[in-house]
């Protein structure tokens, strides 16, 4: 179970490694406007391959997300070396298959023995959700509800739970959208913590002033994750 303490730990390595990443592109951006270093090394450092590393490494020292993390930093290195070596072909043609070979491993890397995919209603006590290149959306009615992952990749993905009950004090739904979205619909007066990361997107509470019930007081639902050109948020009616 995660401590506030442990958690405020957590939110702080987060900011802390978001706040290194910024600092690292304005130095660089500094440097490169006082010819301290070259342009052809200041283009490799603020790249979009060289995004795709941090935000792996990210992925990996904060999130644990090694699978995830491990892929991001394989596809930024494999488009950031023709920025480095003389690479005897084009690697723009190679975007797109790139993309099909990320998406095929990361299908291969978040299955579960708790699969859930496309829609329909479940009784299921712990989902795992993946929505790529569509739509899909899941209504939970178990009374004794784990929490889950949900991964969004160029498609979205509703989650209603508002037939569902929290088992424990805390659960937790792990959150990972880059091009696509995920929308979480929870009962009224559930107490829910949002604590994702996001870059180029949101990920947002849109719910009112929440007045809690008997049965939320001492139970959270608690959304962590990362998002990339991409969002989601919670909601209730």
């Amino acid at each position: 179970m995660n401590t506030p303490e442990k958690h405020h730990e957590q939110k702080s390595n987060k900011r802390s490694l978001i706040g290194a990443i910024f600092i690292t592109i304005g130095v660089a951006l500094i440097a490169k406007k006082m010819n301290i270093i070259p342009e052809s090394i200041s283009d490799i450092i603020i790249s979009i391959p060289m995004l795709l590393i941090a935000i792996g490494s990210f992925n990996i020292i904060v999130n644990k997300k090694i699978s995830i993390g491990l892929i991001l930093i394989s596809l930024g290195t494999f488009f950031i070396l023709p920025k480095i070596f003389d690479i005897p072909f084009e690697v723009r043609e190679m975007f797109w298959p790139a993309i099909f070979v990320v998406i095929g491993l990361i299908i291969l890397t978040v299955r579960n023995r708790h699969k859930s995919f496309g829609k329909g209603e479940s009784s299921e006590h712990y989902i795992d959700m993946l929505t790529i290149l569509g739509g899909g959306n899941r209504k939970i009615t178990s009374d004794q509800f784990l929490g889950g992952k949900v991964t969004s990749i160029f498609g979205g993905s509703e989650i209603d739970l508002t037939g569902a009950k929290l088992r424990d004090a805390e659960c937790v739904i792990d959150v990972f959208t880059m091009f696509g979205g995920a929308e979480i619909t929870v009962p009224k007066g559930w107490e829910v913590q949002v604590d994702v990361t996001s870059i180029m997107g949101g990920f947002d509470d849109k719910r009112g002033p929440v007045e809690k019930t008997d049965d939320s007081i001492k139970k959270v639902l608690i959304i962590k994750g990362f998002t990339i050109f991409g969002g989601g948020e919670v909601k209730s009616y």
